[in-house]
């Protein structure tokens, strides 16, 4: 009797756990179905969000080596599946993305990031005009990387075209986009970024703590005036018949601009003679800009004499940096190489 016993209760805990099991595997049946397409769906966008954030950062990165600033804070991305209001936790972005619609996304995520993170401390003082042409030209830079439009690779192209639908409202106002047609101008002469950004954001330092002023958005708009007859510099010349001025001494923006184009009986000290003209001036900030076989000069003489000049004779100067760049294809037919070298006074932050 207790054999038959023990053998019942074998095979009764043998249905127990056959039970047991056999309900696990039906449960993990019915749940499969559901979760796997959830998973792939995971692992798809995982793989997308990585892929865009990747070229968001590689477009990022290129613009600020390029310009010597952080032209944009870091962007994260996060993919959601239902729609709601776009919203930002600290440093990251969060945007509804459909993977059908990459440049779209690409276009909503550059327009986003320059709305809430771009030159933040100077926006105010400028004005909105000028706020928002700056934000267009910069957004286009990030999607074009100053390619010609017949470059433009297809998603290029389309996250351009969505990005101009963003600032269309912007974009139709006639003094904003005459003052964009000027920063156009002034970035295919490597202006815009060497100088005007470098400018925009030392205003914002200096201002820090300080009310807006009219009288500093409208000097603002008188220096963008001034790098534009600067970057057409031979309509200027035609139509004035003398050079455009390279100095613009004012309250809010003390800046004075040097020029190395040619060589002057091989030797680069008639520019030399030009910065100490302009530290005379009251510049606070000097910009020496050398195109083609000059960068080489540029790059160790001059900046070997400003520094050492700089020592002796003017100690409250410094090279604050050195940037590299090459004139776009559109305005030579080939790459430029250029260098533009920074000359600060110590002063620049508080004056």
């Amino acid at each position: 009797m207790d054999k038959i016993l023990d053998i019942l209760k074998n095979q009764w805990q043998g249905v127990i756990v056959g039970t047991v099991i056999g309900g696990i595997i039906l449960e993990i049946i019915k749940i499969l179905p559901k979760k796997i397409p959830e998973w792939f769906k995971k692992v798809g966008n995982t793989w997308f969000k990585n892929k865009l954030q990747k070229e968001i950062r590689r477009r990022v990165n290129e613009a600020n080596e390029e310009i010597g600033l952080p032209i944009l804070p870091k962007i994260e991305l996060e993919i959601v599946d239902v729609v709601r209001d776009i919203r930002e936790l600290e440093d990251k972005i969060i945007i509804p993305v459909k993977k059908e619609r990459k440049p779209r996304v690409m276009a909503e995520i550059i327009y986003l990031s320059i709305d809430r993170g771009f030159l933040n401390d100077a926006r105010r003082h400028i004005g909105n005009m000028l706020t928002n042409s700056i934000k267009y030209i910069v957004g286009k830079s990030l999607i074009t990387r100053d390619k010609p439009i017949d470059e433009l690779s297809d998603f290029e192209r389309e996250t351009l075209r969505h990005f101009e639908r963003k600032m269309e409202n912007i974009l139709n106002d006639p003094e904003i986009a005459e003052l964009a047609k000027k920063e156009e101008l002034m970035l295919s002469k490597r202006l815009f970024k060497t100088v005007l950004l470098q400018e925009i954001f030392a205003l914002g330092e200096r201002r820090l703590g300080t009310l807006p002023e009219e009288e500093c958005k409208e000097e603002a708009i008188r220096f963008v005036d001034f790098l534009c007859d600067i970057a057409q510099k031979e309509k200027y010349e035609k139509e004035k018949g003398e050079e455009p001025p390279l100095d613009f001494i004012g309250k809010y923006f003390k800046v004075g601009i040097v020029l190395i184009k040619k060589p002057e009986k091989n030797t680069l000290y008639p520019h030399l003679n030009a910065v100490r003209n302009k530290v005379k001036m009251g510049a606070l900030s000097i910009y020496i800009l050398g195109l083609g076989r000059n960068v080489k000069d540029v790059e160790s003489d001059f900046v070997k004499w400003i520094d050492g000049i700089s020592k002796q004779n003017y100690p409250d100067w410094y090279v604050e940096k050195v940037i590299k760049y090459k004139l776009p294809k559109s305005v030579t037919q080939k790459d430029v190489p250029g260098i533009c070298v920074i000359f600060r006074h110590k002063k620049w932050i508080s004056s």
